[in-house]
């Protein structure tokens, strides 16, 4: 059966909480963010048609905590006007030496700040006053621009190993040259890719964006942390890209480019537009909600109206740019919740594909 996940309205953001859902799907607004959301990963590519099919798994708390209690070199004597605690010492009538109590008194500083620091530095980066809930994890161009304009946490920032792990939820295609090299367009788009192969010898493949987006098109190899071996072709590129000049780039399929210009959607040159749907949300990994992010806005649209909702869509959008700078420097909060999610029938193609190169 389809779940659809309904979310109550916001409670105010704080340090502890917890993040009810319930699948009904008549429930305005989001759940509460959580922002201890693990990442997940997939044998394929999700799709909007897959994610659907997803069962709900509910969190149990586990009970399993045992306390243990250890003998201490410490000895209490009870007298019958005052209980003195003797601490052991090479001088049975004296106590510690001054230095060594000076360094005692240190280290229980030391661990004192240590355990409350993080506590106030969450605190202090938290906006005050205001309700945040799961469609606050996006960055779209229909935000006021001052919207958590100052927000940046980095308890929102994700690793690069997670960045590479959603980037990998999407599949591209590039043309292969006969001499094991690949041409500089790469597309999310199967058909276009296959239109624009030309010349003996050019074969169309697939890879995921993990595997490119850092190295090749952001030119940034400290980030490139693949999820799986890396085609021969990209190999080739990624070790010519320091000597030559070539400048790869992302292409965007037709229906994307048609869907960014009918929202007014303006894109930096080689960015990639996205599209989110406000109030829609699929169960992921743990049972945590994740906010989906299409490459193409009929995705979007398909997956809200089967989870049965009678009201009018509202397409909100970003862009892959805006995105990726977000889930680096945690300028929005659980932005580590936003799953991407590729056209339906490209994701078909790519797993068919990658079963047989």
């Amino acid at each position: 059966h389809h779940d659809s996940l309904s979310l109550p309205p916001m409670m105010k953001y704080s340090t502890f909480y917890a993040a009810a859902l319930a699948i009904t799907g008549t429930t305005e607004g989001f759940a509460p963010i959580s922002s201890s959301r693990k990442a997940g990963t997939a044998s394929a590519f999700p799709s909007s048609e897959a994610i659907l099919q997803q069962d709900q798994r509910a969190l149990a708390p586990s009970s399993n905590l045992q306390i243990q209690s250890h003998d201490t070199s410490c000895a209490l004597q009870q007298h019958t006007t005052t209980t003195t605690l003797q601490m052991s010492s090479n001088n049975d009538n004296e106590g510690p030496a001054p230095i060594t109590a000076i360094f005692i008194s240190l280290v229980l500083l030391f661990f004192v700040v240590s355990a409350f620091a993080p506590l106030l530095d969450f605190a202090s980066i938290q906006p005050s006053n205001q309700d945040l809930n799961l469609g606050d994890a996006v960055v779209t161009r229909q935000d006021d621009t001052n919207k958590l304009k100052n927000y940046q946490s980095k308890f929102d920032a994700l690793s690069s190993t997670r960045i590479q792990q959603k980037l990998a939820n999407l599949p591209v295609f590039y043309i292969a040259k006969g001499d094991g090299g690949m041409q500089e367009n790469i597309y999310f788009s199967y058909s276009e890719a296959t239109k624009a192969a030309s010349g003996e010898g050019s074969v169309v493949k697939v890879t995921t964006l993990d595997q490119i987006m850092y190295p090749l098109i952001l030119k940034r190899e400290g980030m490139f942390k693949p999820t799986a071996a890396t085609p021969i072709e990209v190999k080739n590129a990624i070790a010519s890209s320091s000597s030559t000049s070539t400048t790869y780039k992302l292409v965007p399929s037709a229906a994307a480019v048609t869907d960014a210009k009918d929202t007014g959607t303006t894109l930096k040159e080689g960015d990639i537009p996205l599209f989110s749907i406000a109030r829609l949300a699929f169960a992921g990994s743990g049972g945590q909600p994740q906010v989906p992010l299409f490459l193409e806005r009929a995705d979007g649209l398909t997956s809200y109206t089967r989870l049965g909702k009678s009201d009018e869509a509202v397409v909100r959008t970003t862009s892959l740019l805006d995105v990726l700078d977000s889930m680096e420097r945690g300028t929005r909060p659980a932005v580590g919740q936003l799953e991407f999610y590729g056209n339906a029938e490209d994701v078909l193609k790519a797993d068919e594909m990658s079963s047989s190169q």
